[in-house]
């Protein structure tokens, strides 16, 4: 049996720790994302200001309804569809965040969980982007809106994500068909 010194140990360790920062700074954000305000229309608090309560209200709206008053339909509809894309793309992407984000710590990992956390990477940046389009054409279309910081730790924990997935390409732990060649076929 061949021990690893104790310069090969401490580089291990250093490894884990700065992984474990990463992996630890991308739930955070991704938890934040969750309960943080996000957009919503001043004249309708009553759905809440989490990502739920956002979620909800923007599925439901109507740009024909009356409470919206004199606006411009045409941006207004565009306005809600892009907002809800956004916070339906952002859902998607802490639900595979949440399932992936420990593979930015592991040592090595499968190339499949690598591929997750680097869909959920892209989902959580691009939600941002579509919210934050989303609030600008509700606010074009004339309905006063207000925009959260939510989208800021979306943004954050998508690009952590991404950077860890990417780097995490030097960890990828070979499957078992390529131990046993003799099992290919």
């Amino acid at each position: 049996m061949i021990l690893p010194t104790e310069e090969a140990r401490l580089r291990r360790r250093r490894g884990y720790q700065r992984r474990g920062v990463v992996a630890g700074v991308a739930a955070v954000a991704m938890v934040l994302s969750a309960f943080l305000p996000h957009v919503g229309i001043q004249a309708f608090d009553a759905y809440g200001r989490g990502l739920i309560g956002a979620s909800r209200f923007f599925v439901a709206a109507q740009p024909d309804a009356e409470g919206f008053g004199a606006v411009s339909r045409g941006r207004l509809a565009l306005g809600l569809d892009v907002t809800y894309l956004g916070l339906a793309a952002q859902q998607i992407g802490l639900l595979a965040g949440l399932g992936s984000f420990w593979s930015l710590a592991a040592e090595t990992l499968g190339r499949w969980i690598r591929r997750l956390a680097l869909l959920s990477g892209w989902l959580l940046a691009l939600s941002a982007v579509l919210v934050v389009t989303g609030y600008n054409q509700l606010e074009v279309a004339g309905v006063p809106s207000r925009l959260g910081v939510a989208w800021v730790f979306a943004l954050l924990a998508g690009v952590v994500m991404v950077a860890g997935g990417l780097e995490a390409r030097k960890r990828l732990d070979s499957t078992w068909y390529w131990t046993k060649p003799d099992l290919n076929g």
